[in-house]
């Protein structure tokens, strides 16, 4: 990091560094940066660190921000950076990029309150992620969530609840994952949101409703027809606005920050930040 810093400065870049202390912190250094004049804020971090700012940026989302976003590559699976196509294994071309680039319009999620611009998870998955103790993950790495998914995997119960598009009559079944993408990739680069675009004014919903033995079959085969109404464990949607309603709460993770909530209405802000990539 120190030599990429040392890289972007030494072309005549000014360029400030920020540590905040702890995650309380991220947003008021956003503010004070922006305070000071800062036309770009860039996000050193995984994709935990960026929904951050993004928020900080975005704020209720009314107004459009006034500084751009750069995206410093330093997480550990960085799906967001990989879908925008930086070159993550190189630190001093991305932060050149981060800081150089002409920003570009992408479109923001909004899930309640919150912004998010990569993915939003839910389900299943996102509560191994939530409940995995510290020292498994420290101890095991990723294996601790394959660890935690055998042992929850016997107690296995799909989350019942229902779709509610406006117009349209509310959609009742069960869910035992579901990404909401304003990008392609989670987890680590699984395309959770194939055909998800930035600044397509939508979002990209993946409902698999069943885990069962020949359900992972029939869930590569409908990889093939994502929106094909006849699919039977996979439904697929892209929609500008929805909400989930499920009858008991849910582990649900925003670009890496997790949460629980019983009923998340997601919506879209068009175009709403500009991202240098």
């Amino acid at each position: 990091v120190k030599e990429a810093v040392k890289y972007v400065r030494g072309k005549g870049i000014s360029l400030d560094v920020r540590i905040p202390w702890n995650k309380k912190a991220k947003p008021r250094v956003v503010k004070e940066a922006i305070a000071r004049g800062a036309k770009r804020v860039i996000a050193g971090g995984g994709d935990g660190t960026i929904n951050a700012v993004v928020n900080a940026l975005v704020g209720k989302g009314k107004k459009a921000p006034k500084a751009t976003l750069g995206v410093f590559p330093l997480g550990t699976a960085n799906d967001f950076a990989h879908g925008l196509g930086l070159p993550c294994d190189d630190l001093k071309q991305c932060l050149e990029i981060a800081c150089t680039a002409e920003a570009k319009p992408i479109d923001v999620g909004r899930a309640n309150k919150r912004s998010f611009i990569n993915v939003t998870s839910g389900g299943f998955g996102a509560e191994i992620t939530a409940t995995t103790p510290v020292g498994m993950k420290k101890a095991l790495g990723g294996g601790a969530y394959t660890l935690m998914g055998l042992i929850k995997a016997f107690n296995l119960e799909p989350y019942k609840g229902r779709l509610l598009i406006p117009g349209q009559e509310p959609i009742e079944g069960a869910m035992l994952f579901m990404a909401v993408g304003n990008s392609r990739l989670a987890g680590g680069g699984f395309e959770v949101a194939p055909k998800a675009k930035l600044d397509d004014g939508l979002l990209d919903l993946a409902v698999v409703s069943d885990a069962s033995g020949g359900a992972l079959m029939q869930l590569s085969k409908e990889l093939e027809t994502l929106e094909s109404p006849d699919n039977k464990v996979l439904r697929y949607w892209q929609l500008p606005e929805f909400t989930i309603e499920v009858q008991r709460e849910v582990h649900f993770n925003l670009d890496g920050e997790p949460t629980t909530e019983t009923k998340l209405h997601f919506s879209v802000l068009p175009k709403h930040l500009g991202v240098a990539f």
